[in-house]
């Protein structure tokens, strides 16, 4: 190859290839849905200022979400079902007492804590650690679980106590209910369910409290159960979504590779015969046309022969042309010595 015929070469070389744009033309538009279904499935992502999760933290999130929203209203229930055991009860004893009363309209308050069966009425498990309390409007404990509190003045507990205090001191002006800490031994802070109910047609009140927890007990022991299952199962979920990455990233490698493969096997037989038409072009009229194929390739390559043979008789014909101008030159046609000079 002489110096023009690189000159012509370099100048056809610049630019992109039709290799390069025929990998570009099918990869970019595959690659890019490919890329919009990642988005959606494994990006968070917004559109102006409205946050949208990825399907793949929504699936996680969800289940985390929903084993939660089943435990918080598990445990509402739960609660509000033990409020509702505990208020029961304190009308149930108070109403009991009401009927103790009305059959002896003559007993004195101070005598009641001497009556044993009254005590049997006044003081009555609630759940399983709670009880029932009867004091008067007064403060005046009267019937408790702990004998040390019987007779005692409840107004010694507003400091110490000032939420059990709001609710006690509410019940002197009728029926409540509320909820107070607790302390325990060990320092731990237990919530307490209280509901006061009075007796009619005494100054006496009926105090039935509890731990709330006791209720809400069986939805944290199935919420025990449940997370190891929820962390199993996110577990394995994460494995899936690693596995499902792996899978993606290798078929999107096989998919650039039959691509690139493909588009080769599809350019082969073109830049094969541009280097033919290229060899024709400079002169080389019997350079082969090696190539078997169909479509607008063989269509080409037919073309590309027909030219290689119409160059070929053209020249063959100039060549013709040009030699027997030659030889007439050389060998100019001789005159008769009789004929008549022109």
């Amino acid at each position: 190859m002489n110096a023009l015929e690189e000159v012509f070469m370099a100048k056809r070389m610049k630019g992109i290839g039709l290799l390069p744009k025929l990998l570009l033309g099918i990869s970019i538009p595959i690659l890019l849905a490919i890329l919009v279904v990642w988005i959606l499935v494994f990006s968070s992502w917004g559109i102006w200022g409205t946050p949208f999760g990825s399907l793949k933290d929504i699936g996680a999130d969800s289940l985390k979400e929903l084993s939660a929203i089943s435990l918080k209203e598990s445990q509402a229930s739960l609660d509000r079902l033990g409020e509702k055991i505990i208020r029961e009860k304190a009308l149930d004893v108070a109403f009991q007492l009401e009927i103790f009363a009305r059959f002896h309209p003559r007993f004195r308050k101070e005598d009641l804590v001497k009556d044993p069966y009254l005590k049997e009425i006044a003081v009555q498990k609630v759940g399983e650690t709670g009880y029932t309390a009867v004091h008067d409007t007064q403060g005046i404990n009267y019937f408790h679980v702990n004998p040390k509190i019987v007779g005692t003045d409840l107004h010694q507990l507003a400091d110490r106590l000032p939420a059990f205090w709001k609710i006690l001191e509410a019940s002197f002006k009728g029926p409540v209910s509320g909820y107070y800490d607790w302390k325990e031994a060990d320092g731990r802070i237990r919530q307490k369910y209280m509901s006061l109910a009075p007796v009619r047609g005494t100054d006496l009140i009926v105090a039935a409290t509890t731990y709330i927890d006791e209720f809400s007990r069986p939805a944290r022991a199935l919420d025990g159960r449940m997370k190891p299952v929820v962390a199993s199962y996110l577990d394995h979920f994460h494995i899936r979504v690693q596995m499902f990455y792996l899978v993606i990233f290798l078929d999107i490698v096989i998919f650039l590779m039959v691509i690139y493969f493909y588009s080769r096997s599809v350019i082969r037989p073109i830049r094969y015969l541009s280097e033919v038409a290229d060899r024709i072009s400079m002169g080389e009229l019997d350079t082969p046309i090696r190539i078997k194929a169909s479509g607008e390739v063989g269509v080409l390559a037919a073309s590309i022969q027909r030219m290689q043979t119409s160059v070929k008789a053209a020249i063959e014909r100039l060549q013709k042309r040009r030699e027997t101008r030659e030889h007439r030159e050389t060998y100019p046609p001789q005159r008769d010595a009789g004929e008549p000079r022109a």
